[in-house]
């Protein structure tokens, strides 16, 4: 009985070994495979992180560019607009005044021997802004003698607020058969020429490229601190006929012409 009692003690021992044993591995093996999903739930989570720091760089220099690009656009846009506003200004013509034709009176030969006339100055849009100057000159080619000052292509093609246009003062008109000192005056003192298209009183600048005119004219140092091109005098002449009525217009770059209209 003794040997029995201690095999059954030596069996029992050995199966609790064994229990035990087999529950040291379960455990131990859970506790690895519970670690491993953790190191990978963790390696998962930072490798997302990694990904959406790098998405985050990428976006934030992508939105940079696209700013950068939306300036550089708009800088050439408005590069172009400036552009197209220079060369439209460049060709521009000016209507500054209108001469109308109120009557012509001939001889027995139906020859011109008088031509009675109509003088207005215009706004841009078109509107007399002075009275009407009346004239009666002999003969039918009349003359409109004029002072222009033409300024630096730069100033006009920036659309400069003082140079930006040329700018032209109406002097006298005359006839063939009179000498151009014989002419009636036609310039307002003190009013600004209308080629600003602003009407209203001469500034102190505007005033001055007046009062020195024939001073720019000859002096090309003095007119080039100013930033004119040229100053002097231009006459623009046309035979008159019955009912017509002529434009005087100036490009901004400058010239004068004189031209019918209906």
């Amino acid at each position: 009985m003794g040997k029995i009692h201690e095999a059954v003690k030596t069996f029992n021992s050995t199966v609790r070994t064994v229990l035990a044993a087999g529950l040291v591995g379960i455990l131990g093996a859970g506790g690895f495979y519970g670690y491993s999903e953790y190191s990978k739930h963790e390696r998962a989570l930072a490798t997302a992180n990694a990904q959406a720091t790098q998405l985050k760089s990428e976006v934030t220099k992508l939105n940079n560019e696209k700013t950068l690009l939306n300036a550089e656009l708009k800088q050439k846009i408005e590069q172009l607009e400036k552009l197209e506003t220079s060369l439209r200004l460049l060709k521009t013509d000016q209507r500054l005044a209108r001469l109308e034709v109120l009557g012509l009176d001939r001889n027995a030969e139906d020859k011109v021997i008088k031509s009675r006339l109509q003088f207005i100055e215009l706004s841009p849009s078109g509107d007399p802004i002075s009275t009407p100057k009346k004239f009666e000159l002999p003969g039918d080619l009349i003359y409109i003698d004029n002072w222009v000052i033409k300024f630096d292509d730069a100033y006009v093609e920036k659309a400069d607020i003082q140079r930006g246009t040329s700018l032209c003062l109406f002097k006298r008109i005359f006839s063939e058969q009179q000498k151009p000192s014989e002419g009636f005056q036609l310039d307002e003192i003190g009013m600004r020429p209308q080629a600003y298209g602003r009407g209203g009183q001469m500034s102190a600048f505007e005033k001055q490229l007046w009062t020195d005119f024939w001073q720019f004219a000859n002096d090309p140092v003095a007119a080039s601190k100013m930033g004119i091109r040229a100053a002097n005098g231009e006459a623009v002449s046309i035979q008159v006929r019955e009912g017509k009525s002529y434009a005087i217009e100036l490009r901004a770059s400058g010239g004068l012409s004189i031209t019918p209209v209906e």
